[in-house]
């Protein structure tokens, strides 16, 4: 946490629970900044740096990253002789003679993001030669900024697909194990392109999924993992899927399954930072505010509103036995299943929605609890906000408002329900992501 923000709580005379929330919350941000993640990891890699080095930065951290490493370079003497970078914002960077930049679409891929595969596979194929050293800075979002069809997919097929996947209320561990077999750069596309060119790779990921495993990271472009037809077809089976998507995505696995690349030897991978680290900043701020801390062990996952809802019971049932005000911090990435026509919205406000009506079904037993629950991008679904702090209160904030809790949570509109309340926390760009986290704060000395 910057000692700025610290100095501000601590001129505020009695500050309140949204304002402890999000001074820790805050610390994560600063944190899981990409710079320090970067150098760590570039210094472990023990990279030949006599040889002709090319950065391909993929991903919502791909400026921050490339730009943490081209200073590590910089400070050592080594030039870089050029590189790619790719992520969700049209580029406005100045580059060193050698990149090109580019952006992507997400959630979802579309027309930039073929674009961007393509000049991927240009730069890959036109400027990366035997000898060469690549390092591979990876992030949350790789999959989509970077989606395009694999082997004869077409682009509607495709992008039909990844749109069921999304829609198919599957973990983030399952969807990328279908997602990544569709995809032109996934599931070790891009470290075979690679290894065919005689370049020696290195990976550094940004992890933005539950367990940090690298091949859950980005679609896998640098690692295959080869999954059979049956592995395939017991994924989709337990996803929220219509017959004709079910089929289509049959359909799809089979044709591009003989394009899965598996000839080429392990590539290393570094997972420079991820949600754990991002807790444990949660952690040490709340110390120095003089909270007590739990970080519970299970990772936030299924349906955003069950999570919501379990958090405030397990809140419910340790608040009585509290002394002190105690904070506890989960991490993850759950999930929504969306029906046609949803408005906006997010995970986490979705999350927060559910326990607001959980609180004020609680009663007077949840008179102190408060939950801040919010992306690490800074952005939470395509909306404008991070994510949200709700209370007891805000079930309320909203009926006063006019707006009705009970359809808006129906409808999925939690956006609307949660603006009408004042709880949204406006949407930034932290520069990176490693999931969500859900903060809750039992204020023992509210009444």
């Amino acid at each position: 946490m910057t000692t700025g923000s610290f100095d501000y709580l601590a001129s505020v005379p009695d500050p309140t629970p949204r304002q402890r929330l999000e001074t820790v919350y805050r610390a994560a941000i600063d944190a899981i900044q990409p710079a320090r993640a970067v150098h760590a990891g570039l210094a472990d890699a023990a990279l030949d740096v006599g040889a002709p080095i090319h950065l391909l930065a993929i991903g919502k951290a791909a400026r921050a990253m490339l730009g943490a490493a081209l200073t590590w370079c910089d400070t050592r003497g080594i030039g870089a002789v050029g590189g790619v970078c790719i992520s969700h914002e049209r580029s406005t960077l100045t580059l060193p003679a050698g990149f090109v930049a580019a952006h992507g679409d997400h959630p979802q891929p579309h027309d930039a993001s073929a674009s961007a595969a393509a000049l991927l596979h240009t730069y890959v194929s036109e400027r990366v030669h035997a000898g060469n050293v690549v390092v591979v800075l990876l992030s949350g979002g790789t999959s989509a900024l970077i989606g395009s069809p694999a082997g004869a997919l077409t682009h509607d097929d495709y992008r039909a697909c990844c749109s069921a996947l999304l829609h198919s209320g599957l973990d983030i561990t399952a969807h990328n194990a279908i997602r990544r077999v569709l995809s032109r750069w996934g599931n070790g596309r891009l470290g075979s392109a690679l290894h065919a060119a005689g370049a020696q790779v290195t990976v550094l990921a940004i992890s933005d999924v539950p367990g940090d495993a690298p091949a859950s990271i980005g679609s896998a472009p640098c690692i295959a993992t080869v999954m059979d037809a049956a592995a395939c077809d017991a994924v989709l089976a337990t996803a929220s899927l219509t017959e004709a998507e079910r089929t289509r995505l049959r359909d799809a696995l089979r044709a591009v399954r003989p394009d899965v690349a598996d000839d080429f030897p392990p590539i290393p991978h570094r997972v420079i930072s991820c949600n754990r680290i991002a807790r444990e900043a949660i952690a040490s701020a709340a110390a120095e505010l003089g909270l007590a801390t739990t970080l519970p062990p299970i990772a936030l996952d299924g349906e955003a509103h069950a999570c919501g809802a379990t958090i405030v019971r397990e809140l419910l049932d340790v608040a009585p036995a509290l002394r002190t005000a105690t904070l506890w911090c989960w991490g993850g990435e759950p999930v929504v299943s969306l029906p046609p026509g949803a408005p906006p919205g997010g995970r986490m406000q979705a999350l927060a929605m559910a326990a607001a009506c959980a609180l004020h079904e609680a009663g007077g037993r949840a008179r102190g609890i408060t939950i801040l629950a919010a992306g690490t991008d800074g952005r939470d679904g395509a909306t404008d906000a991070a994510g949200a702090v709700i209370d007891a209160r805000t079930w309320q904030l909203i009926l006063d408002g006019g707006g009705d809790p009970v359809l808006l949570l129906a409808a999925h509109d939690s956006h609307a329900a949660l603006r009408g309340a004042g709880a949204l926390i406006p949407a930034f760009a932290s520069g990176t992501n490693v999931n969500d986290v859900v903060i809750a704060l039992v204020d023992t000395d509210i009444e």
